[in-house]
């Protein structure tokens, strides 16, 4: 099948799965739909290939902008107080990290190995840690994508039954504010910054660069320029298919054999590390009285990207959990590295 033809079935198996989960009423369909499709067909021995970086460069610049564009002068105050959630979730990561990787040294004669599939930083991040360390990459990228799998499936389900969420005053105003602003130069340039800021950070080899760059830089032009809007809908939309698509595509009939070997410890242990954040998301919702989903994604080990696009399909604040997931990969791509070149 040429490049042309897997395109053309790509797209249109992520559409088509899209309209069925959402007649179906399952939980985040945007996501969920591509992801089961393509995944059971990449098991089958499909063989797709996997989309270009290019590609999914695009849809983490989008998601950031999406994030940064509810950063504004009107809530800075918000941010500053989210140090206290960012110092449990931080907390929490080393300490979850340094328990499961000793009990995941029992299943494998590598510490590295161990390690970095222990560590709660997604599967691009830390696939390529391990690789520098010489680990054993199937084993990694298998205990990240099984924990990224029971949280995708878990936390829809939980939100479900959480009901009564309120649109946040910053929503309600920027709403307001959206049906009175049309697109200008302002809004142009605001764009065009945060564009360069995920692309700078890509260059650079940051984790999470394309998110975490156009965030940061749409919410810096945003504050000076006093600017506050919505952002496109459907432009979101395009990047949420676009990470399930991501997402299905890493399937693999090896890592089926490697999770059918391991069964019990992958599936055990990333049932122990997503239950214990999913602890950590009651126990900040408590300190904080935010609302349960953004507490619970903001503190989940399942990735940056992916848990801002949960929190984008389920309406919670996706600042709060971008903040939030940006503190858990920071302290992991900036502890575990050491903690291997001396341990391992």
């Amino acid at each position: 099948m040429n490049l042309a033809a897997q395109v053309s079935m790509i797209i249109g198996l992520a559409l088509a799965s899209y309209w069925v989960f959402t007649k179906l009423r399952l939980p985040a369909p945007a996501i969920m739909g591509p992801m089961v499709t393509l995944g059971v067909i990449q098991i089958m021995g499909a063989g797709l290939h996997e989309l270009p970086m290019s590609v999914i460069a695009c849809f983490q610049i989008i998601i950031g902008l999406s994030v940064g564009s509810k950063i504004n002068h009107k809530n800075i105050r918000d941010i500053k107080s989210i140090w206290k959630s960012s110092l449990v979730i931080a907390t929490y990561t080393l300490a979850s990290t340094a328990i499961m990787t000793f009990l995941i040294r029992n299943f494998t004669t590598d510490f590295a190995t161990a390690l970095f599939s222990a560590a709660p930083g997604g599967i691009t991040e830390m696939t390529v840690l391990a690789l520098a360390y010489d680990s054993e990459i199937a084993i990694v990228s298998t205990f990240q994508f099984v924990r990224l799998m029971v949280i995708v499936s878990i936390i829809p389900l939980i939100a479900k039954f959480v009901k009564g969420k309120q649109i946040s005053s910053q929503e309600k105003s920027a709403k307001v504010s959206a049906k009175k602003q049309d697109y200008s130069l302002r809004r142009i340039l605001v764009y065009v910054v945060g564009i360069s800021g995920g692309v700078l950070l890509l260059a650079v080899g940051f984790p999470g660069g394309g998110v975490v760059g156009a965030m940061l830089a749409t919410g810096l032009i945003n504050i000076i320029l006093r600017e506050q809007y919505i952002f496109p809908r459907k432009v979101m939309g395009f990047a949420l298919l676009g990470v399930g698509v991501t997402i299905g595509l890493e399937f693999s009939p090896m890592m089926l054999q490697k999770i059918q070997e391991m069964i019990l410890p992958i599936i055990g242990f990333s049932l122990i590390v997503v239950l214990g954040n999913l602890a950590v998301g009651w126990f900040i919702r408590y300190m904080t009285d935010w609302d349960t989903i953004t507490c619970l994604l903001g503190s989940a080990p399942g990735g940056l990207t992916q848990m801002l696009v949960l929190g984008e399909e389920m309406e919670a604040d996706t600042l709060k959990i971008s903040i939030m997931q940006l503190v858990r990969v920071l302290t992991i791509i900036s502890s575990i590295p050491v903690i291997a070149a001396i341990l391992a």
